[in-house]
């Protein structure tokens, strides 16, 4: 079944440090204020402007099997490629902080206000990220099992697959269409594959071709977090 979700902005809008830190500022930062008042501004705007959109749809292992396929430029080992025969339950999904997120920043880089555009970009990335984990709580809360997601372009998974992926959601109905290069448009948008299943399946070793080119090995902490979301017990 196919779901189209609107997503509430409570709870998505990132703290005005947590901006900061994406642009690589850190807390510690001398003459900070001046830059959480910016941060603080493009947090406004984001809660102004986010029209959270998702769209969620369940399929098969034999299904998805094909779509991570996609046009075949997956590297030959993958995690993903390893954990999802073992899955217990797989949902492609996409969410998007909407049109006008986008329409805004390009503004202020239109009016020379370089700050607040970056504050704004920052504040909507993290954003589309929270979109996405909201996604995933309603439905661990609805499987009462935890999930962890997982996007092309990223560990091997081919930035190509979103072809199959859209395919599959036609998620033009939230707003959301993908570029000739496999970009979203709005580009403040995740989409990939939440798989379900013991927390077994997901642990790995970073040791992948291309996990030497990883700059923060993100995937550690997700493992690390499923025990302590879910008690498998119930």
């Amino acid at each position: 079944m196919r779901r189209i979700l609107d997503i509430p902005v409570e709870g998505i809008l990132p703290s005005e440090t947590a901006i900061l830190g994406q642009q690589g500022v850190p807390p510690t930062a001398s003459s900070l204020e001046p830059l959480l008042a910016v941060s603080r501004l493009g947090r406004e705007d984001m809660a102004a402007h986010f029209l959270g959109r998702g769209i969620l749809v369940q399929v098969s292992v034999t299904e998805f099997s094909t779509q991570y396929k996609g046009c075949g430029g997956n590297d030959s080992r993958t995690p993903l490629g390893e954990i999802f025969p073992r899955a217990e339950a797989l949902f492609l999904f996409a969410v998007t902080c909407g049109e006008a997120v986008t329409v805004r920043i390009a503004e202020h880089f239109a009016d020379n206000d370089y700050p607040l555009a970056a504050a704004l970009d920052a504040a909507a990335s993290l954003a589309a990220d929270q979109a996405a984990q909201w996604v995933q709580d309603l439905v661990e809360a609805e499987l009462s099992m935890a999930g962890i997601r997982y996007s092309p372009g990223y560990c091997g998974w081919h930035i190509s697959g979103q072809e199959a992926l859209f395919a599959k959601l036609k998620p033009e109905a939230i707003g959301l269409r993908l570029t000739d290069s496999f970009l979203m448009d709005p580009l403040k948008s995740v989409s990939g594959v939440i798989v379900f299943g013991p927390p077994e399946i997901h642990r790995f070793r970073d040791d992948y071709s291309f996990c030497a080119e990883c700059a923060d090995h993100e995937c550690r902490g997700r493992i690390a977090s499923l025990n302590s979301r879910i008690d498998w017990e119930t």
